[in-house]
């Protein structure tokens, strides 16, 4: 009965909020296969993202972008939206966070035959760690002070790591394998993985503090996201992608 009244109220509020409807430009990155300008329907995340505008009234173009661009046209009012980004208490000063959507499992990718026990950083001194430049670090991540060295994407840092040029590379399990799987298939017995995982972060569609009707905005988004949990939607979207 609650969760039935539940789906009513957001119906109601949707509705309301078609009368405010606009087009918003939403910026998103290359992060397959949780998003990606050449995945079907640009991946399962944008799909989610997209569908709950639209139940609000919104019609989306999405601009796919480098993230350091994403992050700061986004911050800067230039985009309505961005997804997906990680809860960090010193971003709640320009952006807005969403509900959650699907996690991520941050890992570290080592060498086939190397460590593969994860013991916490201070067991990583003396180590390179290929990181993604702009994204956040895990907690403890830059307490530790440990070596690392940047790079444009997670491609990248697997690359470097096939080379040698780094010791392990902090990445998400899914986006690494899927690199993997579509690009370096013929490489894909010279890695491992550090378990347990480093950290595991919740994925959130942001709005920017900057623009007008943002709290609207993000109230409505977050209406149309309990509503798609409810009717089986987002399941439904997610099984479509292979999830």
């Amino acid at each position: 009965m609650k969760k039935h009244l539940l789906a009513t109220l957001a119906a109601v509020f949707l509705s309301a909020q078609t009368a405010s409807a606009e087009n918003l430009s939403v910026a998103a990155t290359e992060w397959p296969p949780f998003y990606g300008s050449e995945l079907p329907d640009n991946g399962f995340m944008t799909e989610i993202v997209i569908e709950a505008f639209n139940r609000a009234g919104h019609t989306s173009d999405v601009a796919f972008l480098p993230w350091k661009r994403a992050f700061e046209g986004t911050r800067d009012g230039k985009y309505d939206a961005l997804f997906t980004m990680w809860y960090r208490e010193e971003r709640e000063e320009f952006f807005l966070f969403s509900d959650p959507l699907p996690s991520n499992e941050l890992v570290l990718l080592v060498r086939a035959g190397e460590d593969s026990t994860f013991e916490g950083y201070d067991k990583l001194k003396g180590k390179t760690i290929g990181v993604v430049r702009g994204y956040a670090a895990p907690p403890g991540f830059e307490e530790a002070k440990l070596k690392v060295s940047e790079a444009r994407d997670d491609e990248e840092n697997l690359r470097k790591l096939l080379r040698g040029r780094i010791d392990m590379a902090l990445t998400d399990r899914i986006v690494a394998q899927h690199i993997i799987n579509t690009k370096m298939e013929g490489d894909a017995e010279s890695f491992g993985w550090m378990e347990p995982p480093v950290h595991v972060d919740v994925q959130y569609m942001v709005v920017p503090k900057a623009i007008d009707n943002s709290e609207e905005l993000m109230e409505s988004f977050n209406a149309s996201l309990a509503a798609m949990t409810e009717d089986g939607t987002l399941k439904k979207i997610m099984g479509k992608h292979g999830f």
